[in-house]
């Protein structure tokens, strides 16, 4: 049986940081899991190309989210990265840190440590900003973030437009207030992608100490008495079973830890008994209190060509091309080019919206969404506290079954109102020079979408998650309000943590890969210094 000092299940964003912090002192072995393969394709480092990982099972999970009837029974895909880097080498680069009041929050309900003040050095600790910065941004950490190389023409007068309509310009919003519009900021080095994996395991490989095991899947969390002493996995077919001398850390993200441990006994105990697990721990807030931003989108028709367009024409040799030679255009584009955050009324006490605004268009077609033909912007609005909230259970006691993801995403009035009221201020916003002048009509909703009704049914079709899940081992200062003590132990046993988004306490403003990678960065610490 293997022996380690640090067990870390899943290479994603988290893991790939706890690995390098862990195993920088040669006196600690460490073992890090990842069910997924290595992160070698060519499609990972091109941008644009994520539209072929997400959906592809060689990199995604591809779970399922149960028919929600506050959406009239749609039924979502949620993606999650299933490779080394996780969903940082699937997903759509943007780096947003969250807004501070977020963290402040973390702290209020209990989570001593937690305020933005003590999470912010580790955000700057992380960073390698490539453009100009102030003092609050790290230009020295490993994740490299960086502007658009090739931003498109439409983006300014957009940018120009929303100033028009009342939205102050920011040159960072990741810096002193997130309200306001800008350039977005991406996981991104020269017009590559630039994962947490690039970030930090692949400078961490060649350590004695560090051995990463790809195609690794863990099965259950193994116990001598309330100590988790190793994990049993899945390897080229056979069983495994590896010892922590230390501790087994849970970094398997939103959906795969709760999951985990629940297989490992540790859960609502009539739920466990039912699919014939022996209890470890009684704790129903496993899985429980699953957080997603909603978002609806707003789709534009203009008198320019637009990347979508560029997918579809002959024109994608030369674009493939001009990436490889130069890591410029359409190829190092996702999806935004502007990035907003405001308020959906003027009474809100601060931004409660993320506005993306994209040079894409898409249909609804008989195969499902696609590239539109015609010349299209799109806006997407993220609605950054949503009320709403589900659950993610087991569907079975084999390790194999996908977990059963239950969310009524718009089930909270509040949230159905919120959304309207963005949709309407994001809508005004179009209608500003010099946008205007180049949009040539509105193709979602559409003019004939005016009332609250008719835009509350638009939305109960439309709207989507953001792929953004959090919470579902959400952190509190005891096992009555949660899963992790501030320290991110498992509350009730011994040698457990996690790490990753699952521990949120609440929502955060904003794309959370970000805010991943600061709890990794701040957990490595509290592991490393004996804090907890």
């Amino acid at each position: 049986m293997d022996s380690f000092d640090y067990i870390i299940v899943g290479g994603g964003s988290a893991g790939s940081v706890l690995a390098n912090r862990l195993s920088e002192d040669p006196s600690n072995s460490v073992l890090l899991l990842e069910a997924g393969g290595e992160d070698r394709s060519p499609l990972i480092k091109v941008p644009a190309a994520l539209i072929k990982l997400i959906g592809n099972p060689a990199y995604d999970w591809g779970f399922q989210v149960e028919p929600d009837p506050s959406r009239s029974g749609r039924q979502d895909y949620w993606p999650a990265g299933k490779v080394l880097g996780g969903s940082s080498s699937i997903n759509g680069m943007l780096y947003v840190r969250g807004a501070a009041r977020d963290f402040d929050g973390w702290r209020d309900q209990g989570n001593e440590g937690w305020g933005f003040d003590e999470c912010e050095p580790y955000f700057r600790k992380l960073e390698r900003c490539t453009f100009p910065t102030g003092q609050e941004r790290g230009a020295m950490g490993p994740q490299a973030i960086s502007h658009l190389r090739t931003r498109h023409p439409l983006a300014y007068p957009f940018v120009d437009a929303a100033q028009a309509s009342g939205l102050p310009h920011n040159k960072d919003y990741n810096a002193a207030s997130q309200e306001g519009v800008s350039a977005p900021q991406l996981t991104q080095l020269k017009g590559a992608r630039f994962s947490a994996a690039d970030a930090y395991l692949k400078p961490a490989r060649r350590r004695s100490n560090l051995e990463i095991r790809t195609k690794a899947q863990v099965t259950r969390i193994e116990w001598e008495g309330p100590r988790a002493s190793g994990v049993r996995y899945e390897h080229r077919g056979k069983a495994h079973t590896a010892h922590a001398k230390g501790e087994v850390i849970l970094a398997a993200g939103a959906l795969q830890s709760p999951k985990l441990l629940m297989l490992s006994g540790i859960g609502p105990a009539d739920d466990l008994k039912s699919h014939g697990i022996e209890v470890t721990l009684d704790n129903p807030h496993v899985g429980a209190n699953l957080l997603e931003h909603p978002n609806a989108q707003l789709g534009f028709c203009v008198d320019q060509r637009t990347f979508n367009q560029e997918i579809n024409s002959a024109r994608v040799a030369w674009h493939a091309l001009r990436w490889l030679t130069a890591r410029r255009g359409p190829a190092t584009s996702p999806y935004p080019h502007a990035v907003g955050f405001y308020r959906s009324t003027p009474d809100k006490p601060f931004p409660d919206i993320q506005l993306l605004f994209g040079p894409f268009g898409f249909e609804l077609t008989p195969d499902g969404v696609a590239p539109s033909l015609k010349p299209m912007v799109t806006l997407v609005l993220g609605l950054s506290y949503a009320r709403s909230s589900g659950r993610l259970t087991l569907t079975s006691g084999d390790w194999r079954d996908k977990p059963r993801i239950a969310l009524e995403m718009l089930s909270d009035a509040r949230d159905v109102a919120d959304l309207i009221a963005a949709c309407r201020t994001a809508r005004a916003m179009m209608e500003h020079e010099p946008m205007a002048g180049h949009i040539k009509g509105e193709m979602t909703p559409g003019d004939e979408v005016q009332s609250d009704a008719d835009w509350e049914a638009y939305l109960r079709r439309t709207v989507d998650p953001t792929y953004h899940p959090v919470s579902t081992c959400r952190m509190a200062p005891s096992i009555a309000k949660g899963v992790v003590a501030p320290n991110l132990k498992v509350h009730g046993v011994e040698s457990l943590r996690v790490v990753d988004a699952s521990v949120f306490p609440d929502h955060i403003s904003g794309n959370t890969n970000g805010a991943v990678l600061m709890v990794a960065e701040k957990a490595s610490d509290m592991i490393l210094s004996n804090k907890g």
